[in-house]
């Protein structure tokens, strides 16, 4: 079997601020396992996704050493509604060729970027 991403992982102290950040930011619901208490799930979007779980740390970096690349249908709203749930904007990028993207950040420093197709 070749290697494959299964999940990614994220580091927050505060992890509920930042389940229930990316939990309304992707649209889908926590799942507790039971057996994890430092562990919550996102239930994957749909069958055979990429899971993204939120593990409780005593102390953050505030560093990202792995991020997501999230595709959206419009950045503005995308990056108003990570705003809302108290992300912020880091950056702004554009190629000569237009596309656009944007680097932001959830509640605990975890970065990840925003794009349109």
């Amino acid at each position: 079997m070749k290697p494959r991403i299964r999940t990614v992982m994220l580091n927050a102290e505060d992890q509920s601020q930042t389940v229930h950040f990316w939990s309304q930011l992707l649209e889908t619901e926590p799942v507790h396992s039971g057996h994890e208490d430092s562990i919550v799930w996102l239930k994957p979007q749909e069958p055979g996704a990429v899971g993204v779980g939120i593990q409780r740390v005593e102390h953050h970096s505030g560093t990202a050493e792995v991020h997501l690349d999230i595709q959206v249908d419009n950045l503005d709203v995308t990056q108003s509604k990570v705003e809302s749930l108290g992300g912020k904007l880091h950056a702004r990028h554009t190629l000569a060729d237009g596309f656009e993207w944007r680097i932001c950040a959830d509640p605990a420093g975890n970065q990840f970027c925003i794009f349109t197709a």
